[in-house]
Parts: C-alpha cells; sequence; structure tokens
C-alpha cells in the first residue's frame, strides 16, 4: 500500500472519529441562502453580509425586534435557505410595496420572502395578503400560524421563508404589495430575489473549474483530492462515459462523506443529474463502495466505479472514467441535493456533477 494511501486513510479515519466526537455535540450548520447575482434587501435595516439595507419600498414603517423577544428564525421546517440572524431582527410593518429593478428583463428568479413576528404568539393575530406582480401569492397568510402547523413550540419566535417563481417583465422590475387583511397589518422581514439557473450547472468537484464548470461549490462534508501525476488514466472512455468531459475535470475529486445542495435551478423543471466518477487509488473490483442518493432517494446503492468500468470492458491497467445519468425533478425550492455515504469498502469519490435540463 502507497504512503499517499495509507496517509489518506489514516485522515479519513481521524475526521470520522472527530465526527463522531462532536455529532452530539454540535449541529451540522445549515447552508447559507446562495445569493450570487440576486438582489437581497435588509427590509427595515442598514444591510450587510450580503444585503443591502431597505430601498425600493414605500409605505408602512421600519420596526426593529425587541432585544428581549426570544427567536429562532433560521427554523429549518420552515426556512429553506438559511439568512443571518440580524437580517431577521428589522421589518417594515404595515400595508407597503416594493419595486425592485435592475433585474433582466423576460428571466425567471425565485422570489424568497422572510417573515418574522415578534409581537404576537397565537394564530390568527396577525394575517394579510401577499401579491406579486399584481398576482396574489398568499392569501390570509398567518405567520405565526404557518410556523406552528411546521413544529414550532409557540415559545419563540420562528422565521418562515415563502418562495414563488418570478417572470420579470419588459421594464426589468418585480413589485410585492404586502396588503391588511382579517387581522391586524403586514409584516416583512427581508426579500431576496435569486436568478433561477434554466441552463443547468456543471461543478468541477475538488477543482478551480473551466470549460463550462465552475469551481468546486455547494458541497458541505468530505474532503478534495488531486490525481498524481504519474497514474495512467482514459477517463472519457466511451463505453462509460456518453457525455466526455474536459480531462482536466476528471483530475479532482471530493471523497469522504458529502453532500451537495445545487440551488438555482427551475422548479418543477427536470433535469439530468450526470455523475463522474474515476478511481486512481484503486486497481480491482471491491476495494470501494458507496451509496449516492438524490433528493433522499438512493440511485446508486453499493456502487463499485472500478468494477462498472471492468464489466463495461476496461482492462484494468488504467483508471477508467465512468458516468452515471439520472432525471431528476427539482423541487419547489429550486434545489436538488445529492448525498454521497460509505456502504461496504472505503469510501465515495466523485469528481464532477453536471445538471442539465431536459426538453
Amino acid at each position: 500500500m502507497s504512503m499517499r494511501l495509507t496517509r489518506r486513510r489514516a485522515a479519513a479515519a481521524i475526521a470520522v472519529l472527530l465526527g463522531a466526537l462532536g455529532a452530539g455535540l454540535i449541529a451540522p450548520a445549515a447552508a447559507q441562502a446562495d445569493l450570487t447575482g440576486a438582489v437581497s434587501i435588509d427590509v427595515g435595516g442598514a444591510g450587510g453580509t450580503g444585503f443591502a439595507a431597505d430601498t425600493y419600498g414605500t409605505g408602512g414603517r421600519e420596526d426593529t425586534k425587541p432585544a428581549e423577544a426570544p427567536s429562532l428564525p433560521n427554523f429549518s421546517r420552515t426556512v429553506a435557505h438559511p439568512i443571518p440572524a440580524d437580517i431577521w431582527h428589522t421589518a417594515r410593518v404595515g400595508d407597503s410595496r416594493y419595486v425592485v429593478p435592475g433585474l433582466t428583463p423576460g428571466a425567471t428568479y425565485e422570489a424568497r420572502l422572510y417573515f418574522l413576528d415578534w409581537y404576537f404568539t397565537r394564530p390568527g393575530q396577525r394575517t394579510f395578503d401577499v401579491a406579486i406582480n399584481g398576482s396574489t401569492v398568499l392569501a390570509g397568510f398567518d405567520i405565526i400560524g404557518a410556523a406552528i402547523t411546521a413544529g414550532a413550540d409557540g415559545r419563540n419566535s420562528f422565521g418562515v421563508e415563502k418562495d414563488f417563481p418570478v417572470t420579470v417583465g419588459a421594464d426589468g422590475t418585480a413589485t410585492f404589495d404586502f396588503i391588511r387583511g382579517a387581522a391586524n397589518q403586514p409584516q416583512i422581514n427581508a426579500i431576496a430575489l435569486a436568478p433561477v439557473n434554466p441552463a443547468g450547472i456543471s461543478i468541477d468537484l475538488g477543482g478551480a473549474g473551466g470549460s463550462g464548470f465552475v469551481a468546486d461549490v455547494y458541497g458541505t462534508g468530505g474532503s478534495i483530492d488531486t490525481k498524481p501525476a504519474g497514474t495512467p488514466s482514459l477517463p472519457n472512455f466511451s463505453r462509460t462515459v456518453a457525455h466526455p468531459i474536459p480531462a482536466d475535470i476528471w483530475h479532482t475529486s471530493r471523497y469522504g462523506e458529502f453532500q451537495y445542495v445545487v440551488p438555482g435551478l427551475t422548479p418543477g423543471a427536470t433535469y439530468e443529474a450526470r455523475l463522474y466518477f474515476l478511481d486512481w487509488y484503486f486497481t480491482r473490483p471491491g476495494q470501494r463502495s458507496f451509496d449516492v442518493a438524490i433528493n433522499g432517494t438512493t440511485v446508486l446503492n453499493d456502487f463499485d466505479i472500478i468494477g462498472a468500468a471492468i464489466t463495461a470492458g476496461a482492462d484494468g491497467r488504467n483508471s477508467f472514467g465512468v458516468e452515471k445519468a439520472f432525471p431528476v425533478t427539482v423541487g419547489a425550492d429550486g434545489a436538488v441535493s445529492i448525498a454521497f455515504s460509505r456502504h461496504s469498502a472505503d469510501q465515495p469519490q466523485v469528481n464532477a456533477i453536471a445538471l442539465v435540463p431536459l426538453a
């Protein structure tokens, strides 16, 4: 066994041990909202951490959360795209309108609306309507009611996020109206407009990107690795790779147990998830096998990269690339989750991920 492999396994063992020790102490941090290319507004606040100060709004009044009011804003059951805690702590209250300019005409964005009610504690005490570009998207909306329905305990103020696809008109603007309902008045804490990427995305795992691939992003867990210079490989093996990719993209990877949550896709659309694998450490079937799940459903069980290549006719003297492709329907949050977990031997490894829209 090479010293490189021995060290790698030792590092992995240490990581597993540390993870086991820490698992009961620290909950895994939720990924922050992806705001690249977005317009994000700290309603009622001065901005910060990717959010602009309150702008584009008329009507209502600004408000700030009292210091003593308990809150758990990024409640995982009601907030799909967590935002910094200080952004939650300001709001606009009353009938109000935001007209957000500077968007791409004809493009689709995901409008993410963030609500946190620190005054009321029971359902029915505040209800209101929300319209986007003149169409009602929330009728009789009750922040406290939505949180409690999702499992909030009622003793704290819980954040609630509501997301909607928005197609921008010829004027490049999106309009948001917050309108009184049956009880009290509207309240909104933050607005984000995240561009949807109907063209899909290709990710260079462990690498810096290039040739249509973005640098490694949206992944948590595991470690990155680079193919040793002297290792022979034939990555774009025609029997196992239906959609060849540039050779340098094959030469980096992420290994261990990890997950990618890729945002900015079209809600409800179908994409083809293309996963690219190349194993430059092992040479025989059964030395590495692992599972892959997409949006919580297992798509590869006890997957063996070398075994798949040899079954397809690889000679075993080189590292051969293997591509596996699966149709994926994007949920309402516009994201796709891809998780890699250990099975019977060693640990997962993947070199690239591409999400390509299907007609």
